[in-house]
């Protein structure tokens, strides 16, 4: 059964099963956030719990974001993870401990029991990992946890200027996730596309994304023109991660 996103008209370009795992990322300013808020607060509205895990916002900020967007951050429903801090100072300097947050999650995910995750941002957490394989295997660990426990995620990306055509700072994430939403500015505002979904038939053309104080709309560029759909054979990834 596909999952009722808030996004409107994401719909009319996908279906989006239950307990899917999103990554969508663009640079600053392109709606991340309101995006993400009104995903996970579409699932309260739907009698579903929601968990916002954020490394870049306190709880306050987090809960005021989504009061400003008409949302009820008090709601039993929903529930910020703070985890802004990852690392702590040792004898030797910083001493990373990303096992923290990850445990944190894991006792969220069983007491709380979402059905709605959002990861905030999943960039600051693959940074403090010097290796690329390092940060697939806890990426990996995060997303199979949210499987595990029959999620729907929604990674957030933060992509720098000068990577504004890519998804994501650290390509490793797109290989992990099941979808890929890229959010991008260019001269009409702000531009949307679908650049993967595993399994799915999807719209791939470049969309125009409103983003006004109380609601995410999506609608295409030229209303004239036919949607190409993408198959299910070339939304397959060619080096899929074992789940």
């Amino acid at each position: 059964m596909s999952i009722d996103t808030g996004i409107k008209g994401l719909e009319d370009l996908v279906e989006i099963p239950e307990n899917y795992i999103l990554l969508g990322g663009g640079t600053p300013g392109t709606g991340k956030t309101a995006f993400a808020l009104d995903y996970l607060f579409q699932g309260v509205e739907n009698g579903e719990k929601a968990l916002y895990v954020s490394l870049i916002a306190s709880e306050d900020e987090v809960k005021n974001s989504a009061q400003l967007r008409g949302h009820n951050p008090e709601s039993e429903a929903f529930k910020v993870q703070e985890s802004t801090n990852l690392m702590r100072a040792g004898s030797g300097g910083q001493i990373f401990e990303p096992d923290k947050m990850i445990d944190s999650l894991r006792r969220n995910l069983n007491e709380f029991e979402p059905d709605r995750v959002v990861f905030d941002t999943i960039t600051k957490f693959l940074m403090i990992f010097d290796a690329e394989p390092v940060q697939r295997e806890n990426m990996s660990k995060i997303v199979d946890r949210l499987k595990e426990n029959n999620c729907s995620g929604l990674f957030i990306g933060e992509v720098p200027y000068s990577m504004e055509d890519q998804p994501s700072r650290y390509e490793i994430a797109e290989f992990v996730v099941d979808g890929i939403l890229k959010f991008q500015q260019n001269e009409n505002g702000i531009a949307f596309s679908i650049l993967k979904m595993k399994g799915l038939e999807y719209d791939g053309n470049t969309h125009s994304m409103e983003v006004s104080d109380s609601q995410v709309k999506i609608k295409p560029l030229n209303s004239s023109n036919s949607l190409d759909k993408g198959s299910s054979e070339n939304s397959e990834d060619t080096d899929e991660v074992e789940l």
